[in-house]
């Protein structure tokens, strides 16, 4: 079954000595598989963290639908 996740997802560019970081919420089966989905998201140069699995009111408020393993969203702020 599938969960909601917090991630953060730190992108290094070739030729940037300062990585990007953004926060994710994702739709995964675990906190492993929730750093592949959002490091796939991003792109080769990314690393992903799970900060935590998200409660019910959570995922509802982010709009994630639990049947679409794999889909992710940027977040504005980490508010996790």
């Amino acid at each position: 079954m599938n969960k909601g996740f917090g991630v953060t997802v730190t992108v290094v560019q070739p030729g940037n000595q300062e990585p990007t970081t953004a926060p994710l919420v994702v739709v995964a089966q675990d906190e492993r598989d929730a750093e592949l989905v959002a490091a796939r998201a991003a792109g080769p140069n990314a690393h992903a963290e799970t900060l935590r699995e998200l409660t019910d009111e959570e995922v509802l408020a982010h709009g994630l639908d639990l049947q679409t393993h794999g889909s992710a969203k940027v977040l504005p702020l980490l508010n996790l």
